[in-house]
């Protein structure tokens, strides 16, 4: 009977070490209501990436509009002439976020809320993505939000699946949402969306004290059985 037991705990053992435990479903994005700023000052999203593609274009964190909390993301693109322009924000769950790869098989989803005033031919882009360790796209949803709205809204991406790994560079993968406003491409277009309560859900690959906390657990069980 030990015998047994030791072999199925070293069963469990090489489980965890695959990635491939059962292990429960958590948030996987940090800093969702915009609370902490970064680095870059008090207009600075903390674990968020800000991008603006026109000098006249804003994402900034802000007091203005919370829906909960304190701070809202604060996005605001102007058109130009012939060309749409872009503020968005963006969280890659480990370069930003600082967390571990997704765990094969398991499901990734997003949910957030927005006010959309928008303005002239303005829109609200989202996209969740599951990126591998090179940064490729392997799942993809993507979404526009064309109707404006003075209060705050809550969207949703469905489920996306993560792969089963393989050979590098499908080794490891990751989440990865933008949320963005979109001018036309005319002068006096312009979209401004404030963004708040950011949340990625999905399921890690235990970290190895993790893992060792549910091996034990299962080896005291099975030696009470």
């Amino acid at each position: 009977m030990r015998k047994k037991v030791v072999a199925t705990c070293f069963g469990m053992v090489a489980a965890f070490a695959m990635g491939v435990s059962p292990a429960a479903a958590t948030v996987v994005s940090g800093n969702g209501g915009f609370e902490i700023a970064g680095s870059g000052g008090a207009a600075d999203s903390d674990q968020w990436t800000e991008i603006t593609t026109s000098p006249a274009n804003i994402s900034e964190r802000t007091t203005t509009n919370p829906n909960a909390g304190s701070y809202s993301h604060h996005l605001y693109a102007e058109g130009m002439d012939a060309l749409g322009t872009v503020a968005a924000i963006t969280q890659h769950s480990a370069n930003d976020a600082g967390f571990a790869s997704l765990l094969e098989g398991t499901v990734l989803n997003a949910s957030f809320d927005a006010m959309t005033p928008f303005g002239p031919g303005g829109v609200m882009n989202y996209s969740l993505r599951i990126l591998n360790s090179a940064g490729a796209i392997v799942q993809i949803y993507n979404n526009t939000i064309p109707s404006p709205s003075a209060v705050y809204n809550t969207y949703t991406t469905p489920d996306l699946t993560v792969p089963s790994f393989g050979a590098a560079p499908n080794d490891a993968f990751y989440a990865f949402i933008e949320i963005n406003a979109a001018a036309g491409g005319f002068v006096g277009s312009s979209a401004e969306v404030y963004v708040d309560n950011v949340t990625i859900n999905g399921t890690l690959i235990p970290e190895p004290s993790s893992a060792l906390l549910l091996l034990f657990g299962a080896m005291g069980l099975r030696r009470r059985r």
